[in-house]
């Protein structure tokens, strides 16, 4: 289960285990681009040789031209490779970049995969249960923020551990002093970086956790704007969403302030450094110092070591500015695993096979400590016509997901056509059409054609005419290419159920479940419905759930529900 904010931090500390879960999973996935984050790297390396070889150049046509005072037009070569070195480099920031980007884009597109196979193995039931906005914030937002951990950080780490012991070595023989300089201040970046962003990932996650949950909140505002506004709350609601955005400023503010503060300490100590070497070198030429070397010191070699110096705490700066690229990938990796480690539903089989059609055996179903459905037996034969009757709460809603194979039984099997139920079986066999159909933006034709993409426009229409939509269609500028609205917006309720008839009419299949298709209907409209419903469906099975005694009355037999009893 996802943590909340207020205990994120306190479970943080406690356990490292989180972070270790998504730093493994991160290093997975840095398996499946390893070819592009080494060409990367490999780009970076030669990149930061081609400037030891650019700082000595440097050195040498200064020396050159101060100190020997060599015409210019002697060193013409020493200046066409320097042009040659500062393309090879430029050549490298854009492999560098390319490959990185290549890694990064791939990984996302991976894990977006992951998390849209996951998704259709949790069933709709597991959404009930989360905000659409959290969800969107995790796909979108926290996919995204993968990015730069394997496009910066993943090719850095390895720049790290090969440049600086190569400019060491190359330091080393020229000026020892300054190379023991190196040696010694080097490390403190990375330690400083891992002790001042020991709290990066939580505060990310925190960030993550704030963002999710404004994302949810807004979305969920927005939908229902309209119930807001007749009740007269639209403003307050206002108010509460600048809080909340308030405090998603104060989180990302958080993680801001731990950026900048390591960046500045780091910056700190790289700049001392740098200072070290120049006094050095600095009162060696002056002979002002006898440590080491520093009295035969040559300007080319003073000038070579000065230029470096800065250029040996790039890669550890740089390396310390993409940390939290890390921390913010830890963050999002939290949020994903938090989805790609729920359990699936697993259907299961069972070998007393019944004959019926559908069948319930010793069914049950638990939420929690709550019972909803308990020891359900009922069979269905074909072409039978059955009320499904209850009060709210008694768990018809229920009994249509394990049918439909959105949700799995607690204890016992459903079955159909003597087959333990398991989603493909179910979207093969049964149409079905809720309370409230939805409608998609677009035509009244590409509607009803959803149930079947390939279907010809005679069966389109043939469907149409028989579910009663051309009775209002005809009426319509462009008959059944007339465009309407999301959610049916244009039509009426009835009219928005006649769609949905038709589309489930289309479809064909053996078995029809519909949920309260009477339910915000006149007396009127809905013998019309029903009269439909009984001329469509005549020849399939069919089962309406439903507390309207007209639709009652209509079916063959009625399976009363109870506080998820069936009452006989």
């Amino acid at each position: 289960m996802p943590l909340t904010e207020s205990d994120n931090q306190q479970y943080f500390d406690k356990s490292k285990l989180r972070e270790k879960a998504g730093g493994d999973w991160l290093r997975m996935h840095g398996k499946t681009v390893r070819k592009q984050t080494f060409l990367a790297a490999m780009a970076g390396i030669i990149n930061g040789l081609g400037v030891i070889v650019q700082a000595w150049l440097f050195a040498f046509i200064l020396q050159a031209v101060i100190i020997e005072h060599i015409a210019l037009p002697l060193l013409i070569m020493p200046f066409v490779i320097v042009i040659g070195v500062f393309l090879l480099r430029s050549g490298c920031v854009y492999a560098q970049q390319i490959c990185g980007f290549e890694a990064g884009a791939q990984v996302r597109a991976q894990v977006r995969q992951a998390l849209a196979d996951k998704c259709l193995k949790l069933r709709p039931a597991y959404f009930k249960q989360r905000q659409s906005g959290e969800l969107a914030a995790v796909t979108l937002e926290q996919v995204d923020a993968l990015e730069l951990y394997f496009t910066r950080y993943c090719p850095q780490q390895i720049i790290v551990g090969v440049l600086p012991v190569i400019m060491i070595a190359v330091v080393m023989p020229i000026n020892w002093v300054v190379g023991l300089i190196f040696l010694c201040t080097g490390p403190l970046v990375p330690v400083f970086m891992a002790l001042i962003g020991m709290g990066a990932a939580a505060a990310n996650r925190n960030q993550f956790l704030v963002m999710t949950r404004m994302n949810g909140y807004f979305l969920d505002r927005l939908q229902g704007l309209s119930t807001l506004k007749l009740f007269g709350q639209a403003s307050r609601e206002l108010d509460t969403i600048n809080r909340v955005a308030d405090d998603f400023r104060e989180k990302t503010m958080q993680v801001l302030r731990i950026a900048f503060l390591s960046s500045a300490v780091l910056e700190f100590f790289s700049a001392v450094a740098v200072a070290l070497v120049a006094v050095y070198v600095g009162l060696g030429l002056l002979g002002r110092i006898q440590i080491g070397p520093a009295n035969g010191v040559q300007f080319k070699e003073a000038l070579f070591v000065l230029l470096l110096a800065p250029e040996f705490f790039m890669p550890l700066r740089q390396l310390a500015a993409f940390y939290h690229d890390r921390a913010a990938a830890l963050g999002a990796a939290d949020a994903i695993l938090a989805i790609l480690e729920q359990d699936e539903a697993q259907f299961k089989p069972c070998r007393d096979v019944p004959r019926s059609i559908i069948a319930f055996h010793n069914v049950s179903k638990r939420y929690g400590k709550r019972d909803v459905l308990t020891t359900i037996n009922v069979e269905i034969h074909v072409g039978e016509k059955i009320a499904l009757v209850g009060a709210s709460g008694a768990g018809k809603t229920t009994l249509f997901n394990l049918l439909l194979g959105f949700e799995v039984s607690t204890e016992g099997t459903v079955f159909l056509n003597g087959t333990a139920i398991n989603p493909t079986l179910a979207a093969q066999s049964i149409a079905w059409v809720g309370q409230n159909a939805y409608i998609f933006q677009g035509s009244i034709r590409d509607n009803i054609a959803l149930a079947d993409p390939h279907a010809s426009e005679q069966r389109i229409s043939n469907a149409a005419n028989a579910a009663g939509v051309t009775e209002f269609s005809a009426q319509l500028a462009d008959g059944l290419l007339t465009l309407i609205g999301e959610r049916g917006f244009g039509l009426s309720g009835g009219q928005i159920q006649r769609i949905a008839l038709a589309r489930a009419f289309l479809k064909h299949a053996d078995i029809i479940l519909l949920d309260e298709p009477t339910a915000n209907l006149d007396a009127s409209n809905k013998h019309k419905l029903l009269d439909v419903i009984d001329e469509l469906f005549k020849a399939k099975t069919l089962i309406i759930a439903s507390h309207d005694d007209a639709v009652i009355r209509r079916m063959d037999r009625k399976i009363l529900l109870h506080h998820g009893r069936v009452q006989l």
